[in-house]
């Protein structure tokens, strides 16, 4: 009789550790299929994501959540709101240089006009061509002979040009063919920097952020956009809204931006043609680029040559390579 308690004492564990190892194996079971099934979910997903037509380089679901940032973006920073600014002094002399793509580092900026098309009335205008792509640059003697990337030429101080002839005193047109325009041939008006300078001059002292993670306190001087639309008003729809969207491209058409309208008329939205109070050089973007504190530098296109309305989104270089299409901050 006084060993049956220690019989019952060692018979309990015993019991426990297999109801344990049963509970266990159920469980582990079960673990297994929930874990084989979300694998399989997994790898259809995964081969659905695959098998999806891509967007700009980036598959469907990358994209739709791109533009969800995108929109987010939008939303938080507004077409109203800001972007901080500085005193002048606290601007970098000289600022650093991004994105040559475009650009002709040769050109003659005397022979140099911007194409304005999808205005309101541009037979109005002195300056109206039936064609404003018809115009032909021309570019100072070849520097490639200096080195492989050329050599960079200094402004003329004397950018103003005239509307009826082409300025080429000591440059020689260029035997390169020009590239075609992404956008069709269309009315407008050519436009000279004395043209854009005639509009208010306005000087701020903003952040330059470059998307590569670098950024700079820049002074930009130029004209605002909402200035340039008042003098060189676009079409108007029916309900009498200006139209969606803007299409700028440089000279060659190798570099192209789409902007929406809004985003356009900040007042912070500056055509520049001054940075550190000096005229632009060409790596800067001579003799007129966009700045936009609220946008990213590859939505800043330089050199800018041709400047359309439309009620169509336009294609964006970068966008078209992944980027996000508003390049918002």
């Amino acid at each position: 009789m006084t060993d049956e308690p220690a019989i019952d004492q060692e018979v309990q564990p015993v019991d426990a550790d297999r109801a344990i190892y049963e509970s266990m194996s159920r469980r582990t079971r079960r673990s297994f299929l929930a874990g084989g099934a979300a694998l399989a979910v997994a790898a259809a997903g995964f081969e659905l994501f695959n098998r999806g037509k891509p967007i700009g380089l980036l598959r469907r679901p990358l994209r739709a959540a791109e533009d969800f940032n995108g929109l987010v973006s939008e939303y938080v920073i507004g077409e109203t709101r800001l972007a901080p600014t500085y005193p002048a002094e606290s601007a970098i002399i000289n600022p650093r240089t991004n994105g040559p793509f475009g650009m002709r580092d040769d050109l003659d900026l005397g022979s140099w006009r911007l194409q304005l098309s999808g205005l309101a009335s541009p037979q109005t205008h002195p300056a109206y061509i039936d064609d404003v792509t018809s115009w032909k640059y021309s570019y100072l003697r070849s520097a490639k002979a200096d080195g492989p990337e050329g050599k960079i030429a200094q402004p003329p101080s004397n950018m103003v040009g005239d509307n009826n002839k082409l300025s080429g005193a000591g440059s020689v047109m260029s035997s390169e063919p020009q590239l075609p325009s992404p956008l069709p041939s269309a009315p407008g008006v050519l436009l000279t920097m004395n043209d854009v300078q005639k509009m208010p001059f306005v000087e701020q002292t903003t952040e330059f952020k470059c998307i590569e993670g670098w950024s700079e306190i820049t002074r930009f001087g130029g004209v605002r956009f909402r200035d340039f639309i008042a003098m060189y008003p676009p079409f108007r729809n029916r309900d009498g809204s200006l139209p969606r969207y803007a299409a700028m491209t440089s000279i060659d058409g190798a570099y192209f931006c789409g902007f929406e309208m809004a985003s356009l008329m900040h007042p912070q939205t500056l055509l520049c043609f001054q940075m550190s109070g000096r005229d632009l050089t060409p790596g800067h973007g001579a003799p007129l680029r966009l700045a936009m504190p609220l946008k990213y530098g590859y939505k800043q296109i330089k050199q800018i040559a041709r400047i359309s309305y439309t009620n169509t989104k336009p294609e964006d270089y970068w966008a078209s390579l992944g980027f996000d299409w508003h390049g918002g901050l």
